[in-house]
């Protein structure tokens, strides 16, 4: 008797032209919103790869640059929760196009500043202007996430997530090249490091500029109100949660990667600096190597998700970074370094896309911009206390450390978040709850 016909599997060429339609259906805010993202990831790139170098060239140790770090977060934990109560007021795309241009200024006034005769001057107005970061990014970010949720349709949702992640680290990888490639000519041209990357840095701030009249085009109308309408409605009841135990298995595992994070991935550029010696531009093209795998990481995140299961994909990217970053501590060989860094990088970033998506899927769409600011909130409030103590810590000890105690953070996140919703959720897509 011959056996039944077997459904092949999807070969390569089926699965991209699938991922191509897939990009195709996207609707036009949702196009709109990439682009400016990609603009915006122009000026974020800069100053997550040299910002830093920035810093430490105009004087400051690794203390003084940890407390910049932590203001930063400290402005996006102030303002995730009233975030969420603005973007239900506000049109989607009149928040993204502020929070655009507020970012494009505060990094030009930090970068572009007196010559002043002792660099502990500049704190001040450093220390405003980080504050602004957290706070931008902070309403960029609390109003993207239930924005692709409503705009997209459930079986886009996974590959909006991921695309505009992407777009931003692809973003990010030129930044890094030509911030890199900027201060390297111009700091040898006039004899200043840090003038170099004064100038790579403003450079990268102007072509973020554009990303304003983009994202003002938006014209997704704010989250729908969850009661009648002419009902009065307070700006605290957006932040109301019907589930909080949910909400707060959701904040344990986002809590303890941030601790973990917040110690050592500021540091990196420095890391690479101290220990190997590298200048700016070698690290604008180390940091750029790994945003190209960064990206194929947020594209294959969600293609992982779906063979294998969301929770699963999100604790096996986890724990298999872990190997990477014990050679990332003790490596004391350049190449060994540099491919346990890109590794690691691509590999805790693969699953963000997916967990952001898993995390508002499993409540209400009214919920959505309350949970999805909670979940910053704890993300950067643990970031700001690291940070502080990560850049002690590295002062006094180096960086090997604070790497092997980010490493125990990750392993314990890791494992919270399979016992919180590993159970009955590790194949397919995650059970979404409809309003009720």
């Amino acid at each position: 008797m011959p056996a039944p016909p077997q459904t092949p599997r999807p070969g390569l060429p089926t699965a991209l032209r699938a991922w191509l339609d897939r990009r195709r259906r996207l609707p036009r805010d949702a196009r709109l919103y990439l682009i400016g993202a990609a603009l915006m990831g122009l000026g974020h790139g800069a100053t997550w790869v040299h910002l830093n170098l920035f810093y430490k060239a105009a004087g400051l140790d690794e203390h003084a640059i940890g407390t910049l770090l932590a203001v930063t977060s400290i402005g996006g934990t102030v303002v995730a929760l009233p975030a969420a109560a603005l973007v239900e007021r506000w049109p989607t795309g009149r928040v993204l196009a502020v929070a655009a241009l507020g970012f494009t200024v505060s990094l030009l006034a930090q970068i572009i500043v007196p010559d002043l005769p002792a660099p502990g001057l500049h704190l001040p107005l450093w220390t405003l202007a980080s504050v602004a970061f957290g706070v931008l990014f902070a309403v960029h970010h609390v109003a993207a996430a239930p924005f692709f949720m409503r705009v997209a349709p459930p079986d886009l949702r996974p590959d909006l997530f991921g695309l505009a992640q992407a777009v931003e680290t692809a973003a990010t990888l030129f930044a890094a090249l030509l911030v890199g490639w900027l201060a390297r000519g111009v700091g040898d041209a006039v004899g200043s490091e840090m003038r170099g990357l004064q100038v790579g840095l403003a450079v990268a701030a102007l072509t973020t500029l554009p990303a304003y009249f983009v994202l003002r085009r938006i014209e997704s109308a704010p989250a729908p109100p969850a009661q009648a309408p002419g009902t009065r409605r307070g700006w605290f009841a957006p932040l109301r949660v019907s589930d909080k135990g949910l909400v707060a298995r959701l904040m344990l595992p986002t809590t303890l990667v941030g601790l973990g994070a917040g110690l050592i991935i500021p540091f990196l550029n420095l890391y690479f600096r101290d220990r190997f010696h590298l200048d700016p531009g070698e690290i604008g093209t180390v940091f750029a190597v790994g945003q190209v795998l960064t990206t194929f990481a947020f594209l294959a995140g969600p293609a992982l998700a779906r063979r294998v299961g969301t929770v699963a994909a999100i604790v096996g990217t986890e724990l298999l970074s872990i190997p990477f970053f014990l050679v990332l501590a003790f490596s004391t060989t350049l190449p060994f370094a540099l491919v346990a860094f890109w590794m690691r990088s691509a590999l805790m970033q693969m699953n963000q896309p997916i967990s952001s998506a898993f995390a508002l899927e499993l409540v209400p769409e009214r919920e959505q911009a309350a949970v999805n600011s909670v979940r910053h909130v704890a993300w950067n409030l643990s970031w700001a206390v690291s940070t502080q103590l990560g850049g002690l810590w590295i002062a006094a000890s180096g960086h090997t450390p604070p790497m092997l105690a980010t490493v125990c953070l990750y392993v314990l996140a890791s494992l919270t978040f399979w016992g919180f919703f590993g159970r009955g959720r590790t194949r397919g897509r995650p059970r979404g709850r409809p309003d009720p």
